[in-house]
């Protein structure tokens, strides 16, 4: 503003004749001796403050017209930051092939006189780690629905507080950059991973040292989410090393958190997921089930919130899963033993079967022609996805089962003179443990449609045929009800290892595998992918093997007969 002096105080008959004013009240002296109205005195602060708002527009005006007789710019759009979508898991770009499409030139500024409030706006973008939060929810959480049991539920609730803990935010940030950066493929992502999972170790490593911070839940977590990390970037079979020793890191947490720890509701839930997680390591890696863990899951049951029906028949499935990862630790018993027990184990999940409630049971559906999508003729419609997962670790199990009956049958027969068993025994049982093996990998095949996102899963309304018509994998995956794609790797991976599999069924479990390992972002799910083709690799090549054998025999056979 221009300094035009010091304002006058004096009334207005006094400034316009430029004389001196007393400013007496309530008429100043000058204006009663010239026998004039005195309009009395100005407000001075009031005066300290001028509007220039229209002078100031009038100046803008005048230098934008002069702007605009200038050659109009075009704007080039930036190369904007590219975010995550949570639905599909893969990169898109805000502003995309503008000139394939022909509206580049749409996009030209609308040159105006006055800055608009759309040319002013600024983009807000989420932090690459809020982005990978939102990755690792998306894919990750399932909340509770029919059944009482989340998956990772309590992660959003924990980072939801105000004062969250650094080490909780640092091994969740370590595990969602490095799947998220799997997803993308992005190595920039993924050093910031790697320097995230070196601060949450160093932070998990400092809590270790106390007992007061070692029964914590935020260092629990840390421990549990460090190996969701190494799970993310797993290199090779090897790795499976390095996860399980955060597992047993963690299940030395929970024995030094003691039968105390599940007074609290967010530990019965962290205890009731991990556990899962015990048990699939155990089977995986051919070991036992930590020590105090057992007797850690049966105190819980008396606090146990899981009141639903149905709670017999999961912690049944429990119990039998142990039993068969300890027939399997079993090195002192005979094969006719081994077989015997397995059989009764087996005997049991049919009982557990028919105590499953009726709504836990699926609906198959055959379909009117061969799928590109899916191997065989038939998949399952679930009503929920904790009750697929409940259902593929049952097939799990009786897989497992399978396994060592046959393995002990071919070790009864080739390492005992006489052999243990007889011809007849040999081919019944191997032809019924080969049936059931058969069944029960198909059960896992049909399962894949509604985890993979082919079909959705039921609605509250009755469902239409149309609705389960199957579709690319991934199409009704969305980022508000994970479908526990995590959970197929393994069972998946169980039917393709299976000698049983067909090279056909095999190559449809390996592109499955890489479907689930892009969507989610675990590496895990590559590698095992990878050791299914070496499998398919080594078949092809004894059938060649094979074929080159025939061919042989068939030219000896000529040359015996000339």
């Amino acid at each position: 503003m221009p300094n035009v002096g010091r304002p006058s105080k004096g009334c207005k008959n006094c400034r316009d004749r430029k004389v001196k004013c007393d400013q007496k009240r309530p008429s100043c002296s000058q204006c009663i001796r010239a026998g004039k109205e005195c309009h009395g005195y100005r407000d001075m602060l009031s005066m300290m403050f001028k509007n220039e708002s229209d002078v100031v527009a009038k100046k803008a005006e005048k230098r934008y017209e002069a702007l605009a007789k200038q050659k109009a710019p075009v704007i080039v759009p930036k190369r904007e930051p590219q975010l995550v979508n949570p639905d599909t898991s893969a990169l898109t770009t805000p502003v995309s092939k503008l000139k394939s499409n022909g509206s580049f030139n749409d996009h030209r500024a609308s040159w105006s006189r006055y800055p608009t409030p759309e040319s002013m706006t600024r983009e807000i973008v989420p932090s690459i780690e809020e982005q990978a939060q939102g990755f690792f929810i998306s894919n990750y959480v399932a909340h509770p629905s029919m059944v009482p049991r989340g998956q990772f539920e309590w992660v959003p609730e924990l980072l939801a507080r105000p004062h969250t803990e650094e080490i909780l935010r640092a091994s969740v940030n370590a595990a969602s950059l490095a799947g998220l950066a799997n997803t993308t493929k992005s190595p920039a992502i993924m050093q910031k991973a790697q320097t995230a999972y070196v601060n949450a170790l160093r932070l998990t490593n400092s809590a270790l040292r106390v007992k007061e911070t070692a029964v914590q839940d935020s260092t629990l977590i840390s421990v549990i989410m460090l190996g969701m990390y190494e799970n993310m970037v797993f290199q090779d079979r090897q790795s499976i090393q390095a996860w399980a020793k955060h597992v047993a890191g963690a299940c030395a947490l929970l024995r030094l958190r003691g039968k105390e720890q599940f007074e609290s509701d967010l530990a019965r839930r962290i205890f009731h997921q991990f556990y899962g997680v015990v048990m699939l390591v155990a089977l995986e890696t051919g070991t036992t089930v930590h020590e105090g863990m057992h007797e850690l899951y049966e105190a819980m049951h008396p606090t146990s919130d899981y009141d639903v029906h149905g709670r017999q028949w999961t912690t049944r499935v429990v119990n039998v899963m142990h039993d068969a990862i300890n027939l399997n630790q079993d090195k002192h018993s005979d094969p006719v033993t081994m077989v015997n027990t397995a059989v009764a184990i087996d005997l049991e999940l049919d009982r557990i079967n028919a105590l499953m409630p009726s709504i836990w049971h699926y609906e198959t559906i055959v379909l009117d022609e061969p799928s590109d999508l899916q191997f065989g003729n038939s998949y399952h419609v679930y009503v929920d996805p904790w009750i697929t997962q409940m259902w593929n670790h049952l097939r799990s199990c009786r897989m497992y089962l399978y396994k060592i009956m046959r393995e002990n049958i071919t070790k009864g027969c080739e390492d005992y003179d006489p052999p243990l068993f007889s011809l007849d025994e040999i081919q019944v049982q191997k032809k019924a443990a080969e049936d059931v093996m058969r069944t029960t990998a198909a059960g896992v095949v049909a399962s894949v449609p509604q985890i993979a996102g082919m079909i959705p899963y039921p609605k509250p309304r009755p469902p239409h045929k149309q609705d389960y018509r199957l579709q690319p994998p991934g199409t009704y995956l969305n980022s508000t009800r994970s479908t526990g794609l995590v959970h197929l790797i393994w069972p998946l991976y169980a039917v393709g290892a299976s000698d049983l599999a067909s090279y056909e069924m095999r190559q449809w479990c390996i592109e499955i595998l890489h479907f689930a390992a892009l969507r989610i972002g675990t590496r895990q799910a590559v590698v095992l992918a990878d050791e299914l083709k070496a499998i398919q690799r080594s078949v092809a090549k004894a059938s060649a093997a094979g074929e080159v054998l025939k061919s042989a025999d068939c030219f000896f056979n000529r040359l015996t007969l000339t």
